[in-house]
């Protein structure tokens, strides 16, 4: 098996909340419980998605809240990994996350579900994954209560087709994911995405992107496609991900998410 990064906690310097993203929190509601991974639910999630070993990844301490721990380090959800996030992230979720200054970490795992489903249906299909293009297929909302996250509505602008981008079931229920978070960093370079958690923006999202020929054609495509699954979990499995070159995670891939936690 391969051996992972995992950062420990001791003798390091206590973490200074209030340095952390001042800007952000001024603005947006963010929770302020703490995360309950310990480094022995780390190690069994590593070993679970079979995480890339060119990272490095950290439990946060009692007195560490979002949105960032250490400079350099990204927070993650345990849920956003059964949501097919996976690292070294795909340049079109790297240019989503740019776009629109955000941190992966925002995207509730449902949003994250369908921007995945998404991109999996394009290189499926061989279509190139567009950032207008999804803004077409769906609207961004908050989240009731913590307007910091972000959650995708299904919808259809009218465009040059008679149909729906077809999508699988999301999860009716993610009970819990807010407090099943960690913090990755690369072990080496920096991220190529904000770390900071930005504000959610949801005019310039929602206003209407001029397409071009190219993804005009990508839109008809992907709306005649049907769902490839009754379920996003039938759909984002780690064979389909490793196939369509999302992830790369090492060993089995098939298992049952229940045994984590």
């Amino acid at each position: 098996m391969v051996r992972r990064r995992i950062e420990t906690n001791r003798l390091e310097e206590p973490v200074d909340r209030n340095n952390t993203n001042r800007s952000m929190s001024s603005l947006c509601n963010i929770p302020k419980h703490p995360s309950t991974y310990t480094e022995a639910t780390l190690k069994r999630t590593i070993d679970h998605f079979y995480l890339s070993e060119g990272h490095k990844y950290r439990a946060p301490r009692p007195t560490e809240y979002l949105p960032t721990g250490r400079p350099g380090e990204v927070v993650i959800y345990q849920d956003s990994l059964k949501a097919g996030l996976r690292f070294p992230l795909h340049p079109f979720l790297v240019e989503f996350f740019c776009t629109f200054n955000l941190s992966p970490g925002q995207l509730v795992p449902n949003a994250l579900r369908m921007l995945n489903y998404y991109l999996l249906v394009c290189l499926r299909h061989g279509v190139e994954p567009s950032v207008n293009v999804f803004r077409l297929l769906f609207e961004m909302k908050l989240l009731d209560r913590y307007d910091c996250y972000v959650v995708f509505s299904h919808r259809d602008r009218g465009l040059p087709t008679h149909d729906h981008f077809k999508i699988p079931n999301c999860p009716s229920s993610n009970s819990g994911w807010k407090n099943r978070y960690f913090f990755v960093k690369p072990v080496a370079g920096n991220f190529p995405f904000p770390l900071d958690w930005g504000v959610p923006p949801l005019e310039e999202f929602n206003s209407t992107p001029i397409l071009s020929e190219q993804e005009i054609d990508s839109l008809i495509v992907v709306r005649a496609i049907e769902p490839l699954g009754r379920s996003m979990n039938d759909a984002l499995t780690d064979d389909a991900l490793v196939s369509a070159g999302i992830g790369r995670p090492y060993g089995r891939n098939n298992f049952s998410h229940t045994s984590l936690m």
